[in-house]
């Protein structure tokens, strides 16, 4: 593939039409949620559910309605066919070009069903994405405890970056995130079984939720993990079988297909900035490519694997998946904006200052692709040279928000262990001497009463894992 010619900024050309009213309205709209998501984890704003469910569906519907004609091409051709090709009773994997999808028969069932609706293809194709959406600030009010979870569904409600990626682009993300997410939630209720079958849904609609796995697994007593790790082989492992027995394809070709992915290398990171220098190529597969998707993969897993050894034992589930996300982003080559949505949910729930920082960057990076580079041509020149380097901003501040400092939440306990205690006991507030513990059997005992009694047994805020 031949190295493209990058021109400077004068040599910028004179615009040949006005901008176009999707990129008035929706950065519009992105400017507003994006001030009301940093004033709302400023000031605290913790409303009720349903006012962050219907500001996300109002926000959201709007986004659809008004991108209408902008749907990026992958959503607005690829995904359609993908449909069609499920509907005429074909894989999507071995019937479509490389790199056109590459993923098991999951979402393209979806997509048919999206299409028999009836209605226009960008509309209903972001029927399933925009309420998984939705579904997933009531799951993160959920997650996030009874403190903090109004104040996470709201932000989620609002962040742009969330909108863009389910209503302006149509992409799978938040249909993974909804169901990786869930799986978390249930891992949290000490549903192994359930956590691991939502789990393995993700990966069945796309490849990369297997980087949720080791979160699942640290917020699980090691006995459960054969319980979640089943549905996570599960079910990936059935819609695959169902290439063969279903739609009568080959297993063999559609394994290469699925192994074989890659992502678009020369827009992101390192990556970027050698292909602004010439070093890198720009595509999938080809000449200056393929030797930076063999380094990015390595380092990915160099990466993933670090980032789990160094915190494991200092945080949670939720600390030590947005870890892995964040460094992601700093090593691979491959690239596409709707990756940058991972670790938002995973953000928010820890709270953080530097957290709300990436992800705000994260948004501005996201809109200037979504507003300015696929619906204005005459810029894309400039934006081919600019985005990898400002990439470099959002990649820092990722590295910045990583929680390496994280407070530890302790897995949660088996439930056929006996209940331990949280720690000794304090002492009776009392002007006077304290006062024995009046016990009418042997210390220890079930009939023990008193101060020292109240510890045994009962949760504290620091063994709960749901205070993140």
């Amino acid at each position: 593939m031949d190295f493209i010619d990058i021109p400077h900024l004068d040599d910028l050309p004179a615009l040949s039409r006005t901008i176009p009213n999707f990129t008035v309205a929706v950065g519009a709209l992105v400017v507003l949620c994006g001030a009301l998501f940093v004033v709302a984890f400023a000031r605290r704003w913790s409303p009720r559910l349903w006012v962050s469910i219907a500001v996300a569906l109002v926000v959201r519907a709007f986004a659809v309605w008004m991108s209408y004609g902008h749907t990026p091409r992958d959503v607005a051709a690829h995904f359609q066919r993908a449909g069609e090709l499920i509907m005429a009773g074909a894989d999507p994997m071995t019937h479509m070009p490389d790199f056109r999808w590459n993923f098991l028969p999951f979402m393209p069932l979806v997509f048919a069903a999206e299409l028999k609706t009836g209605i226009t293809w960008e509309f209903s194709s972001k029927i399933v994405p925009v309420l998984a959406d939705v579904a997933l600030v009531a799951i993160l009010a959920r997650l996030g405890g009874a403190e903090h979870g109004r104040k996470v569904a709201l932000l989620y409600a609002l962040c742009p970056l969330a909108f863009l990626v389910s209503a302006v682009h149509g992409q799978v993300e938040p249909v993974t995130l909804a169901l990786g997410v869930g799986g978390y939630l249930a891992a949290r209720r000490q549903r192994p079984g359930w956590a691991g079958v939502l789990v393995g849904l993700a990966i069945a609609a796309k490849t990369w939720p297997a980087v949720l796995v080791p979160g699942l697994l640290r917020e699980l007593p090691v006995r459960r993990w054969w319980a979640a790790l089943a549905g996570v082989v599960v079910m990936p492992l059935l819609f695959l079988l169902m290439i063969p027995f279903v739609l009568h394809d080959s297993l063999v070709e559609a394994v290469k297909v699925l192994t074989g992915y890659r992502s678009l290398v020369g827009r992101w990171g390192w990556a970027g900035v050698g292909h602004n220098f010439e070093w890198v190529g720009l595509g999938y597969q080809g000449q200056g490519i393929d030797v930076a998707q063999r380094i990015g993969t390595l380092l990915t897993a160099v990466t993933v694997i670090a980032v789990i050894a160094l915190l494991w034992r200092r945080g949670d589930g939720i600390v030590l998946t947005a870890g892995i996300m964040l460094a992601f982003f700093a090593v691979t080559a491959g690239f596409g904006v709707q990756y940058l949505l991972w670790p938002v949910p995973f953000l928010l729930l820890l709270r953080r200052a530097t957290g709300i920082v990436f992800v705000s960057l994260a948004s501005a990076y996201a809109a200037t692709f979504y507003l300015l580079y696929e619906v204005m041509p005459e810029l894309n020149p400039v934006l081919d040279d600019l985005l990898p380097w400002t990439s470099l901003i959002v990649i820092a501040a990722g590295l910045v928000a990583l929680p390496w400092r994280g407070p530890a939440s302790p897995r949660p306990p088996d439930p056929a262990e006996p209940p331990r205690s949280s720690g000794p006991p304090e002492p009776p507030r009392s002007s006077g001497p304290p006062e024995p513990p009046r016990s009418s059997g042997p210390p220890g005992s079930a009939r023990e009463t008193g101060p020292a009694s109240r510890f045994r047994g009962e949760p504290t805020p620091a063994a709960d894992p749901s205070y993140t």
